[in-house]
């Protein structure tokens, strides 16, 4: 299975591993589709525009005197490498969405890119694998080193 929601951590001298919870899912209070809520205190997706507006609220609650948040968006600030593409989530197409033909809401053009993620471009960050949204690698990374990593993904895939 390419995807798991549920985690699974090894503890040094604990004779079972530690199941994590997975995060729910429902209706998103910023787009209003149907996928995970990991954001803005399981009310927000992982869409990169409602990344932004949970970053947006969070840091408006912190200025306000307010909690953190447990789960905080990363954003992609360098890209190692492009890797893949796709155009929907497969993890938000249940039943007939699978099947027909998607509306333009549905779609989201995606690269799997392996990068350097951070809360933003003053954090050292870390290297992961994940799928981004093309407007955050455009945003984020600059049109120039996008279209660097694009041009060498389109001539390996030949």
């Amino acid at each position: 299975r390419l995807y798991s929601y549920i985690h699974t951590r090894k503890i040094p001298g604990a004779r079972a591993s530690l199941s994590m919870a997975p995060y729910p899912t429902g209706t998103c209070a910023n787009c209003t589709n149907h996928g995970v809520l990991k954001y803005a205190r399981r009310t927000m997706c992982t869409r990169y525009k409602c990344q932004k507006a949970a970053t947006a609220e969070r840091e408006k609650r912190i200025a306000d005197g307010g909690g953190d948040d447990a789960v905080v968006p990363t954003y992609c600030f360098e890209i190692k490498e492009v890797i893949g593409m796709r155009f929907a989530d497969p993890e938000r197409l249940v039943g007939k969405k699978r099947r027909n033909e998607l509306a333009a809401a549905e779609t989201s053009l995606c690269y799997l890119t392996r990068g350097k993620f951070g809360e933003d471009q003053n954090d050292d960050g870390f290297i992961d694998t994940r799928w981004v949204e093309l407007e955050e690698l455009y945003d984020n990374c600059g049109k120039q080193n996008l279209n660097r990593a694009l041009k060498a993904y389109r001539t390996a895939a030949k």
